[in-house]
């Protein structure tokens, strides 16, 4: 999973410490921090006892570390062989590409799995968003917009439930949010296609 992040806003392992400490988690942080500044490349989450919960790779513009992941994720986004859709999304995608100034991947290990690890993992992952303004991808899921509705489709054949997604309006000015079923064929095949379904069906 990964956060493309439109500000290089330094957060710190303090920072990060502090979430965690705020809601009452307890949990284990390793890293190797910069000694100016805060900043880190790399970070470790991790249950009491050590075991890892996720691993966080950060990309800076200011490092020059951002240019390969970001080459890496427009080439899979212009992948023939394994299309992304919808295509307007797509588009929209490898232009919002060009202001990302920092990428955070996430790494789950198997303690991620525990209820322990969950909630440290969460309680990370969601502060992270909130400080900062970005979209999101999941695998086997795909890409968020600015408001966190879902725009690309990567899901499973069999996956059920509902979903909140968006498509771009017809002159590329707004985002189109509603809720999709995922079961829904019709509603897949209307998606894919970068368009919304008739709200009164």
């Amino acid at each position: 999973m990964r956060f493309f992040g439109l500000a290089d806003k330094i957060i710190s392992v303090d920072d990060i410490a502090g979430w965690l400490q705020t809601a009452f988690i307890d949990a284990e942080l390793e890293s190797e921090e910069e000694p100016q500044g805060g900043a880190w490349n790399s970070l470790t989450l991790a249950l009491e006892d050590g075991t890892p919960v996720v691993e966080i790779e950060r990309y800076s513009q200011q490092d020059d570390s951002l240019n390969a992941p970001l080459q890496d994720t427009v080439r899979l986004l212009l992948d023939d062989k394994n299309p992304v859709r919808p295509q307007s999304a797509v588009k929209w995608l490898c232009q919002f590409m060009s202001r990302v100034k920092v990428l955070y991947e996430f790494r789950p290990r198997e303690a991620i799995n525990t209820a322990e690890g969950w909630q440290i993992f969460n309680e990370v992952w969601t502060n992270l968003r909130i400080s900062l303004k970005g979209i999101v991808h999941l695998e086997h899921e795909g890409f968020t917009n600015l408001d966190g509705a879902q725009i690309t489709w990567e899901y499973p054949d069999d996956e059920s439930g509902d979903l909140k997604v968006a498509v771009l309006s017809e002159d590329g000015d707004h985002w189109i949010e509603y809720t999709l079923n995922l079961a829904n064929q019709e509603h897949k095949r209307l998606f894919l296609a970068g368009k919304a379904p008739d709200i009164n069906d």
